[in-house]
Formats: structure tokens, sequence, C-alpha cells
């Protein structure tokens, strides 16, 4: 009982963390304007309202109704001299959940017009869902793998850094992934016990997922992959568990075109159609800008290894192709969404990538700490995987050029200590106490290191250091 009560303090310190560091400059940083979407969202959301009719900015064709505006709301107009806002209404780039959620907000905090939405305002309530994804990804881990991968999930979903930054921004994928997160879990639990209030839960918050966003259709393909895969184990009733999901689900996703029709059908079409036109990557480059490249807005990058080697670990399971319904969940959400991820476009905006996050950082997790589970013997690539995120966490920490003096160092250290955990493998003594005690402190390094570098993160730091 004492050991639980501590798992969840640990656990609940670990949320504070994430939340405090969300909330640290939050309004700054990103830089307000970086995407004019935080800014078009709420004042979608404070119009409709206020006015009953969505406005707000929209970069795609099609819009018969346009004027153009200047709004230098958080300077704005100094920061990032621009021609004026094109103001298009009836807006319907995308559906309204969104625009609802952080116009409601600013709404309570006194906004009148779309000059008083600032990031102040419109900003905490995406901070807030973020935080609570950082809960569901612990939560998924816990249920599904151990408490040191839902503690070390949890900590690394809640400080890397790009992960962090991008919690503060007001673009729908970070409303899509809570909705995910919870169809993992809903599905997980089904599968489990084959309780139909689980399945309902998970069709529920797919119905949600899409009222951000219409990628969120990547959540009845991963309940359909899901459900295909354990059709046997469920006497071949795949084919009404599904009917019985869309169900439910579907009528929630058609209330945004209900919402859309009621304010003109001719416009709908219009904007629907000249979103599914636009120009974005294909081939290739797409999945290699996807692995290689992580944004943050449109031409903002921060790498991350936590991500790449996240990737690395989705490729592994995939070959493997597991058993266990706790990886497959992840590996089948990744897959769905990368189907919808170069069905609608790919590249070039950073949000787009932001619902892969989560998932690669619980495939990574459940690798990385699998050597506390006597089933699996992943020694060596936990040590590689800790060590590389380490050794990047320090470069990018210290500059370049000022680790440099200490990389012959680095070099010997990570060699000697592949070298004696490679004998450990051999020797069968994988899962004991000194390659775990060792992995323990590189993990709080890693995060610490995470922490260390957020706090630098200030305006200056932005122009200068995050390309």
């Amino acid at each position: 009982m004492i050991k639980k009560l501590f798992q969840i303090i640990a656990l609940i310190l670990v949320v504070l963390l994430s939340l405090r560091l969300r909330l640290d400059k939050y309004s700054q940083i990103p830089i307000p304007g970086q995407s004019v979407d935080e800014y078009s969202y709420s004042w979608v959301g404070l119009s409709l309202l206020t006015t009953g009719m969505p406005i707000g900015n929209s970069g795609i064709s099609g819009y018969e109704n346009q004027i153009n505006k200047y709004i230098n709301i958080d300077r704005y107009m100094e920061v990032i001299p621009s021609d004026p806002f094109a103001i298009n209404f009836p807006w319907m780039d995308h559906p309204p959940l969104m625009g609802l959620i952080t116009g409601s907000f600013a709404k309570l905090k006194g906004a009148i017009s779309f000059e008083d939405t600032s990031t102040v305002f419109i900003r905490k309530p995406v901070i807030y869902l973020s935080t609570l994804s950082v809960i569901l990804v612990i939560v998924y881990c816990w249920l599904n793998f151990s408490y040191v991968t839902a503690l070390f999930a949890g900590l690394a979903y809640g400080t890397t850094p790009l992960v962090v930054l991008s919690g503060r921004m007001i673009q729908a994928e970070n409303g899509i992934i809570p909705c995910l997160l919870l169809v993992m879990i809903a599905l997980s639990l089904y599968l489990k016990n084959k309780r139909d209030y689980w399945l309902i839960i998970a069709a529920i918050f797919s119905g949600i997922a899409t009222l951000f966003k219409l990628t969120g259709v990547m959540c009845y393909l991963l309940t359909f992959f899901t459900l295909l895969n354990h059709y046997r184990k469920f006497k071949g009733n795949f084919v009404k568990d599904y009917l019985f999901y869309l169900f439910i689900s579907l009528p929630i996703s058609f209330l945004f075109v209900i919402y859309g029709l009621s304010y003109g059908a001719q416009n709908f079409v219009n904007i629907f159609f000249s979103n599914s036109n636009r120009f974005y990557g294909i081939g290739p480059d797409a999945i290699l800008e996807l692995i290689r490249n992580q944004r943050l807005t449109h031409r903002k990058f921060l790498p991350e290894t936590p991500l790449i080697f996240g990737w690395l670990s989705f490729f592994i399971f995939l070959y493997k192709n597991p058993k266990l319904n706790s990886i497959k969940i992840p590996v089948y959400a990744i897959v769905s969404y990368l189907i919808i991820y170069l069905l609608f476009g790919s590249q070039p905006y950073g949000w787009y990538t932001f619902p892969f996050w989560p998932l690669l950082i619980i495939l990574l997790s459940a690798l990385i700490t699998s050597i506390f589970s006597l089933s699996q013997n992943n020694i060596v690539i936990s040590l590689i995987f800790s060590i590389s995120l380490l050794g990047s966490n320090i470069s990018r920490l210290l500059g370049i050029f000022e680790f440099q003096p200490y990389a012959n160092i680095w070099r010997f250290f990570t060699s000697v200590s592949i070298l004696v955990f490679q004998a450990l493998f051999i020797l069968k003594k994988q899962n004991n106490l000194f390659a775990k005690i060792f992995l323990i402190i590189l993990w709080l390094a890693i995060f610490y290191t995470n922490y260390l570098y957020l706090s630098k993160v200030d305006i200056n730091f932005w122009w200068h250091n995050i390309s």
C-alpha cells in the first residue's frame, strides 16, 4: 500500500513538473505570430460566441466573403511586419472545437474584440490539454507495460523540449492527441475484458477527435486495425463490433457537416475542396523529412533525439510483429496517422507531426525500460539509446563547440559502457542491479538536462539558437 502511494506521488510530481515547464514563459515562446492559426482559431471561437458567425483568417481560396484588416495583437505587426490579415467568413477551414475552447477562455477573461485575444489568455487551455496528454501517456503505459515505463514515458513526454514547446501552441493537433490516447486506453481495456462500454468510450472520443480536425479520422483507422487483428479472439465478431463503434462515432463526426451546411452548402463545399487541393511534399522525401527533421512551426526546427529513436523503436517493433496488444496499439496508431498524414499532405507545417510524438515516446519508453521486465532482453539497445540521448542533450545545452573539449572523454565513456554491457548480456547478466542503477542515473541526467535547456529558452535564445 505504501509502495503504491509513493508511486502515485511520484507520478503526480511528474505531471506537476510537466505543467510548470509548459507554463514557463508560455505567452512569449513560441513567439506570438509564428503561426497565425493560433489567433485564427481563437477568433473563430470568439466570433461564434459573440455573433454566431465563425470569422477567422484563412490561407486558402474558395471564400466568397473576405476583408483585409490590420490587427496588431501582441505587437504582432511590430515584431513580424506583414500585410493585413485576410479575414474570412463563415470560416470553414477546420471544425470549430479548438476555436470554441480557446475563444471561450478568452471571453471568460474579458476578450471582446480580436485585438483582445492575447496569447496570455488563449494558450492556457491548450497547455491544460497538453498536460492531460502527459497524464494519459502515463496511464496507457502503466496499464499496459509497467510502472517504470509509465514513469519514464511521463518524464520523457513531459520534459522533452520540442514536445513542451509544441504543447503551448493553439493547434488542433493538441486537441486530437488526448482524444487519441483515450481511444488507445479504451481499446486496450476492451481487448482485455470485452466490455462494450470501453468500445463506446473509444467511439465517443474518435468522433470528438474529428471535431478538432478531420485528421482525427486516424482514430477510425486505429480502431479498424485493432479490432481486425483480434477478430478471431472475439469469435469472428469484427464486423459487429466495428459497426457498433461506427454507430456511435459517426454521428459525432457528422456534426461538423451539419455545422458547415448550416452556414451555406456552397461555401462549405468550396472550402472543403480548396483544402484538398493544397500542395505539400510527396514521395520518399516526405518520410525522410518526417523522421530526421522535427519542426515546431513552418520554419523553426528543434531536432529531438528521443523522437528519432522513437522511429527506430517503431521500426523494431514493426519488424518483430509483437504479439502484445500493448505494443500493437501504438504501432497501429502510428501506421494510421502516417496514412492520414501522407493523404492530407504531410509537411510543411510542424504541427502536422504532433500526434506522432506521444506514440513514438510510448514505444521508445517500452523498449528502453524493458530490462526491468524479466521477459525481454534489450539491455544494449537501452544503453546505446540512453547514452546517445544524454550526449545529445549535453551537446545542445553547452553548444557544439563548447562540448568539443570533452568529446574524447565522452567517446571513451560510451565505448567502455557498451563493452561492459555487451559482456553482461553475453553472460546472461542483463537484469543485474548494476545495469539498472546505471541506466536510472543516465535517465535522471537526461531529464535534468531537458529541464536546464528549457530554462534557457527565452526570446533571444529563440531567435538566435533555434533554427
